[in-house]
Formats: C-alpha cells, sequence, structure tokens
C-alpha cells in the first residue's frame, strides 16, 4: 500500500481533456441533482396522481436499462466524446420540454412518460462511454484520482441539490427548474466539444450482436469481473431496504423525521470522505481492499432493525458512507487498468446493468418481507447477505490478488500537463 500526495491533484488538473470532462460532469451532476425534487412535484401538481408520476419515474428505469447494454456496444465503435454529446443534446430537449410542458400547466401523462424515457435512454448512452473517455484523458497512473474527483462531484451534487432544488421550486415553480437542468445540459455539452481526444483504433467489423457478444465475453473470462457484478447486483438489492425500511423503523419516534435526516446526511458526508480517501490512498491489491471496505455498510441496516438510537445511527451512516464511495472507485479504477480500452464501455455497461438490475425488485419486495417476517429481522437478514456476498466473492483468486496496473495499454492522454 503506498499513499500519495495531494500534489497529484494539481497535477491532474493540468491535463486539459481531463479539466473539460470534469466541468461537464459537474455541471450536469447539479442539473441531475435538481431533477427529482422539481419533477416529482411538478407532476403531482400537473397530475395529483402518485400512480402518474410512479409511472412517470418508471419510465426513466425501464428506458435506462434497456439502453444500458446497447451504449456500451456503441461507445465501444463509435467516438465517445461524440455519443456524449449527442447523450447532452437529447437530455437538454427533454428536460427543457419536460419544463415548458409543466409551465403550460395542462402536460399530457403521456408526454411526461416519453420525455422522461427519453432522458433515461440518454443517460444509458452517457455513462458507458463516461467510464472509457476518463481512461483517454488521464495517464492509468491518475485514474483513481481521476474517479474519486468526478464521483465527488456527484455526491456533493446529490447531497446539496435536493435542497437548492426544494426552495427553487417554491420560488419560481417546478417547470422553471427542470428548464434550468436542461441547460446545465447544454453547458455540459460545450465542455465536451472543447475534448481533442487521439482517434481510437477502428472497431473490428461486425454487427450490433457479434460485438454484445464480445463485450459479455470480456465479462465471462474474467472471474474477477463476472463475481463483481453479481456481489454488486446483491449489494444494491439488499441496500434498497434502507430507503423503505429506515424511514418505517423510525416513524414511531417523536422526531423520526429529523433522525432520518441525520442518517441521510450523515450518509452524504461520509460518501464526500470515501472520495477524500481514495484521492489520498492508493493500496496495491484494488479489489480485496475495496471489498474489505465495503464490510462496514451492514452495520448502518443492522442497527436501524435493533436500536435506532441517534449518535449509532449517525456513526454508522458515516462508515457506510466511505463504505459505497471508496470500493466503487477502486472497483472503477480496476476496470479501467485491467479490461482494453475498445471493450471499457462494454463491460462498464454490462456492470452497470447488472449491479442494479435488482434494485426496482429490492424496493419493491422490502414492504412484503417486513409485512411477512417485521422490519428487524429483513434488515437484520438483509445486513447479513451483504456481509456474506463480499466475503462470498473473496473466495475469487482473482479478486483477491489483482493489482493495480498503471501501464495499461490505453490511447495516450491528448494533452500532456500544462
Amino acid at each position: 500500500m503506498a499513499a500519495v500526495h495531494w500534489r497529484n491533484l494539481a497535477e491532474l488538473a493540468g491535463f486539459t481533456q481531463f479539466r473539460n470532462q470534469f466541468l461537464a460532469s459537474a455541471l450536469s451532476s447539479v442539473g441531475s441533482a435538481l431533477t427529482p425534487v422539481a419533477l416529482s412535484f411538478g407532476v403531482l401538481e400537473a397530475t395529483g396522481s402518485a400512480a402518474a408520476l410512479g409511472l412517470v419515474l418508471a419510465a426513466y428505469s425501464a428506458a435506462q436499462i434497456v439502453f444500458m447494454l446497447g451504449g456500451g456496444v456503441w461507445a465501444d465503435r463509435l467516438p465517445r466524446k461524440r455519443l456524449m454529446v449527442l447523450s447532452d443534446a437529447v437530455s437538454a430537449a427533454s428536460q427543457i420540454t419536460f419544463g415548458l410542458l409543466l409551465l403550460t400547466g395542462h402536460p399530457p401523462l403521456w408526454a411526461m412518460i416519453a420525455l422522461h424515457g427519453l432522458a433515461g435512454a440518454a443517460s444509458a448512452l452517457f455513462m458507458p462511454a463516461s467510464v472509457g473517455l476518463v481512461a483517454e484523458t488521464v495517464p492509468s497512473r491518475l485514474l483513481q484520482e481521476a474517479n474519486a474527483l468526478l464521483s465527488l462531484t456527484r455526491n456533493i451534487s446529490v447531497s446539496v441539490g435536493p435542497m437548492i432544488a426544494g426552495l427553487a421550486v417554491v420560488l419560481a415553480g417546478a417547470g422553471w427548474v427542470l428548464v434550468a437542468d436542461g441547460l446545465t445540459f447544454l453547458g455540459s455539452l460545450l465542455f465536451l466539444r472543447r475534448l481533442a481526444v487521439p482517434a481510437r483504433p477502428a472497431a473490428e467489423g461486425g454487427g450490433f450482436l457479434r460485438d454484445f457478444r464480445g463485450g459479455w465475453q470480456e465479462v465471462a473470462k474474467r472471474s474477477w469481473v463476472w463475481t463483481g457484478i453479481a456481489m454488486f447486483m446483491i449489494f444494491n438489492f439488499v441496500y434498497s431496504f434502507l430507503y423503505v425500511l429506515g424511514p418505517v423503523s423510525l416513524s414511531g419516534s417523536d422526531n423520526g423525521g429529523l433522525l432520518w435526516g441525520a442518517v441521510a446526511a450523515s450518509l452524504g458526508i461520509g460518501d464526500v470522505l470515501g472520495n477524500a480517501l481514495a484521492v489520498r490512498f492508493r493500496p496495491r491489491r484494488l479489489l480485496l481492499t475495496g471489498r474489505l471496505m465495503m464490510l462496514p455498510a451492514a452495520p448502518l441496516i443492522v442497527v436501524l432493525g435493533v436500536a435506532p438510537e441517534p449518535i449509532p445511527l449517525i456513526l454508522c451512516g458515516l462508515l457506510a458512507g466511505i463504505a459505497t464511495t471508496f470500493p466503487n472507485t477502486l472497483w472503477e479504477t480496476a476496470l479501467q487498468q485491467h479490461i482494453p480500452n475498445s471493450s471499457l464501455s462494454r463491460v462498464s455497461s454490462f456492470d452497470y446493468a447488472g449491479s442494479f438490475v435488482l434494485r426496482p425488485a429490492g424496493l419493491a419486495v422490502t414492504a412484503l418481507a417486513a409485512s411477512a417476517f417485521n422490519t428487524q429481522v429483513t434488515l437484520t437478514a438483509g445486513a447479513a447477505l451483504i456481509a456474506l456476498s463480499v466475503t462470498a466473492s473473496l473466495l475469487d483468486r482473482g479478486t483477491r490478488t489483482l493489482i493495480r496496473n498503471e501501464h495499461q495499454d490505453h490511447p495516450a492522454p491528448s494533452t500532456a500537463p500544462g
């Protein structure tokens, strides 16, 4: 294990193309953090129906899952910058149009479903391309710091965005907030257009299905990749219990809402600390360290079910935040350092799709499980399942022995520091 100095961040900032990608990501992250609150209140105000809101939100998730794997194939075939610019343009158009429809006062439900589904599809194109683009804008030895900084902007935006959005909805209305979100995508697009990355070797001839199978083969032949995806699938399935049963377990106390807000805040602070740790601490064994660091995510779920007292909950929330963001940064770094760049977006699309495909199911079955057993048993069983899945992934030798590779044969960053 080796520690690094903060001067690595200054060196990272010297790469012009990464600066452009970072600024693009920061802008779109801020805008996206405003959307959940504004969209929810906008749809509810327009329709007065929780079912309508559920359909609009489901359209985004469904489109994201459906288009994610295709997005990975296209991001390995086409210039990633071009695909991300297209994604930002579509996102800007969908959000601005959605906002303007809300401002009319009579937005049709079908249009809101279609527009939010379009935004989900655009996000599915953007995410795999973004993972691959990072490896084209910084040298391999700085990938961990780059991933940590990009994640940090998202975490901070998610932490403060809802509060800003709530105030903006009250002062200006949900429609104008969504229009503002669309404008942040246009700003992101302008920074992405300034990127000058070297051309990648032309993709081998073959159709979409052949490339899709090729991406799966890259996953299947690396045990550390598919066991990691399986572990994240279970982890995210169980972690969704937290967002349903957390408020339920605290609802009986006098200050339950305040305490749940404190837990959410501690998770956000932990996320930031996890990214700060990823900037400072560079373990040699990326996945072994990452998996061991994931185990402290389980106590928060146990404490919620067994002893939901303020101090233990806040401390466990801090640990859980660190235990999710730091290992995730190490995981992304491992993919970027060990997967050929020509296949990286396809592998990351399988990672995204596999990791989150069961999360909606987790949200759906949580209430049923709690009714059948009780909240305490459900949360405790979930925590045990997290610990078991993380530990089981370490049975894979590749996971235990994978070390950082700072000489991966990616295209050289297009601009040297300076």
